[in-house]
This record gives structure tokens, sequence and C-alpha cells, in this order.
């Protein structure tokens, strides 16, 4: 009997000691960038988007401009490989505070407000090594690198809505081991921002976690990606079409124009309207 215990022991050493081992190896084989992210997903809080059907008019494309109150920019085109930008595009581009860095107009703001936070939360300050790249620059990088660059047309950098950040001393994958880093990747939703190659998306994205890479696309359209754990791809397609939502005090739309048409809630201000580069526009609207 004695024996039998002794044998159940040493069985029982030997079966912790293997997991201990298999669990060891995982660990080491799970990238630490993915760790640290996954880590720092705690604040994440699901936010809920309902159906609703507002009262609303039908305007025409060529309605859509300020001196009507309605404010058209970028910020939600979807980029990849699937949506590239058309030969024709051209990116709303402004200078960001006089420093020779040129990014999309939509954003310039936001980013402001976003470098703001994080030197007054972590005492670091952020920097920007990327941010609007012509196509034969983008072109030029994927022939050197196609295993890191993205096609030329298929690339966010062509747009001016993506920006590659980083803190003195950390850039790149180190970026995340910073405090401007952890700020960027949990708060940066706060001010229009997502991390647009999040380490949970490269299924939908076919690239790589990016935590230094950020892509602007306005409120609350951060808040609901960074909250419910999505890629842009996946929220877009989520809006389905000619539906309308409510959420935290906006009113979103996607919608295919019908005969150069399309339905703008009543009751709001603060319009925004996106072309998503899939064939629709999107449409952003607070309630009053």
């Amino acid at each position: 009997m004695k024996y039998l215990n002794k044998y159940r022991i040493r069985r029982m050493v030997l079966y912790f000691c293997v997991i201990a081992i298999i669990f060891t190896i995982i660990l080491i084989n799970i990238p630490w960038e993915d760790h640290l992210a996954w880590q720092l997903d705690y604040d994440r809080k699901r936010i809920d988007v309902k159906t609703i059907e507002p009262n609303v008019i039908e305007i025409t494309l060529s309605e859509l401009n300020e001196e009507n109150g309605y404010t058209v920019n970028q910020s939600l085109m979807l980029i990849n490989t699937d949506y590239k930008l058309d030969e024709r595009f051209e990116a709303e581009i402004g200078e960001y505070k006089d420093t020779g860095i040129l990014m999309n107009r939509c954003m310039l703001e936001s980013y402001a407000l976003l470098s703001e936070a994080v030197t007054s939360n972590t005492a670091d300050n952020l920097y920007v090594t990327s941010t609007l790249r012509t196509r034969n620059e983008q072109e030029t990088l994927y022939k050197d690198d196609p295993e890191t660059a993205t096609l030329p047309d298929a690339s966010e950098h062509q747009s001016g809505l993506a920006a590659d950040v980083y803190a003195k001393n950390f850039a790149g994958e180190a970026f995340l081991k910073s405090n401007a880093g952890q700020f960027v990747n949990t708060h940066c939703h706060e001010y229009g921002f997502i991390i647009r190659y999040p380490h949970y998306g490269k299924g939908e994205t076919k690239i790589r976690f990016e935590p230094w890479h950020i892509r602007y696309v306005g409120m609350p359209h951060s808040d609901i990606i960074y909250n419910n754990k999505l890629t842009l791809e996946e929220y877009i397609f989520s809006l389905e079409e000619n539906r309308f939502y409510e959420v935290g005090g906006y009113i979103i739309t996607r919608q295919k124009p019908e005969n150069n048409m399309i339905k703008i809630p009543l009751n709001c201000k603060n319009y925004v309207i996106s072309n998503d580069n899939t064939g629709c526009y999107i449409v952003t609207a607070e309630i009053i």
C-alpha cells in the first residue's frame, strides 16, 4: 500500500511536471507583445448598439457640404488588399502644428489631444515615424520588404489616416513596453483612434499585431471598435446597409446611394459623412 501511494505520488509529480513544461513552451512561443496586450484588455466594456427608425430626409450627394451643415471627410475609409484606394484618390492633407508632419485633416485636432494626453498621463512624449506616404513611397517599401509592407494602394498611410508612433527609446514592438505605448493602446479610442491591427485581429486584417500603428476613425466608432474588440473590417460590415443605429448619443447609418441620394436623420447636429471605400457612405450625427 505504501509502495502504491509512492507510485501514485511520483506519477502525479511527473504529470504536473509535464503539464508545466508544456505550459512554459506555449508561453515562450506566444509573442510577448501579444501577452502584454491581453493583460491590457481589462478595461473593455461592451457597447450595445441598437437599431432605430428615425425621421429622415433624402438629399443628393452634391448637397453634402459645409454650407448645408455637413462635414465630409475620409475618416471611415476601409483600406486593405480587398478594398484598395482608387488610382484617382487624393488624401485630404494638412500639416500638424507647423512640424512638417502631414496628416489627413480630419485627424489633426484629435491627434493633438491624444499627444497632450500622453504627456499629461505618462510624462512621455509621443513621436511620429510615419504618416502620409505617396504611392511611389509605398511601392518602394513593398519591393524592399514585401513581408512587412503592404501593397501599394492597400496602405492606410497613403490616406494620411494612419500614424506610426513611438516614445523615446521605445519604437516598433517595444512601444508597448513604454508608459506611452500602454496609454495609447488602452486610451487612444477616447480620442477617435484605434489600434488598426490588434493582437486579436490577424484573421481579419491579415496583418500581425502592430501596437504602434494608430488609425483615425472618429467618435463614437473608435469607442465601439475598442470596447467590442472588433477590427475595422468587422465593424464596417457589422453596419447593415440602409439601417440606422443609436449608440451613446449618436446616430450611425451606412448607406449605398440610390439615384445619387442618401437618407439623413433629422433632429441631429454635427453631421459627419465619410465614403467607406466599399461603395457606401457612413453618416454619423449627434442627437440633439
